[in-house]
């Protein structure tokens, strides 16, 4: 990955080469229930499923993901609340709504993420969720913060 000189897409407002890439790279990096949680929203955007699926409990992974059949354009991260899931628990939860664009519709996906640590490596179980769901109107501004008009710009990805 290259994105070393830029903000994390995960929201911590940290470079990216300082915040998710150690942990997309190492799986052990994560000390916090948190860190992982963000570094798994950075690797769904990169499509980084090597790190999706390490860091994934083994009773609740699937076997492969497919980016393919829900193309998706994520817009941002908001963190909500932590319980527990610090460097020194064993387990935690993080209460969190990602936004996407997918299929001409602004996606609201808040979830409660339960998190557990096992020899020393944080891993998502699974987690309660809610998702909303709004259309764009074509010549609406993106959602996605670019100042575009959604039809010249995510709407083409979407």
């Amino acid at each position: 990955m290259t994105h070393d000189k830029s903000l994390c897409q995960c929201g911590s407002g940290k470079m990216f080469s300082a915040c998710c890439e150690p942990v997309l790279n190492d799986h052990s990096r994560a000390g916090t229930a948190l860190q992982l949680m963000r570094s798994r929203y950075t690797a769904f955007i990169h499509k980084h499923d090597k790190h999706i699926l390490a860091s994934w409990d083994p009773s609740t992974r699937p076997r492969a993901l497919n980016h393919e059949d829900h193309p998706v354009s994520w817009v941002g991260l908001q963190i909500h609340e932590t319980e527990r899931g610090q460097e020194n628990d064993t387990e935690g939860t993080v209460t969190f709504t990602a936004s996407y664009i997918e299929n001409g519709q602004f996606c609201h996906l808040k979830e409660k993420s339960r998190f557990r640590k096992e020899n020393n490596l944080w891993f998502y179980i699974n987690g309660e969720c809610d998702l909303k769901k709004e259309k764009i109107a074509r010549n609406s501004a993106c959602p996605c913060g670019s100042g575009k008009k959604f039809k010249r710009c995510c709407l083409q990805v979407s």
